[in-house]
């Protein structure tokens, strides 16, 4: 995914489910899941491949949603299992995307 726009409309859907306490992999299945009915199955078709092998971080890099400095992050946030924290996180990183 290279707009930032559509990068940060995803995150924000992504951080919205977590933040209604889904499970982090469940709800970005989920948000992959409309982006295919969104006529963008191809783009995501590997991600959802990585989430179900690798899990939650690798998956939003395969996406290419976030990079390796944000993986590093969301990786120590994934690990506090707090679903406030990452939901944070990944709303941080949606307005990150909107001011690109």
């Amino acid at each position: 995914m290279s707009n930032s726009s559509d990068k940060a409309r995803f995150l924000k859907a992504l951080a919205f489910e977590i933040r209604r306490k889904r499970p982090a992999e469940e709800a970005l299945n989920e948000c992959i899941e409309q982006e295919g009915r969104g006529g963008k199955h191809k783009a995501f078709r590997q991600a959802a491949s990585v989430l179900a092998s690798e899990g939650f971080v690798p998956a939003l890099q395969a996406a290419d949603l976030i990079g390796d400095e944000a993986a590093a992050v969301l990786a120590s946030v994934m690990e506090e299992n707090d679903h406030r924290l990452l939901a944070g996180a990944i709303a941080g990183l949606a307005e990150f995307h909107e001011r690109q």
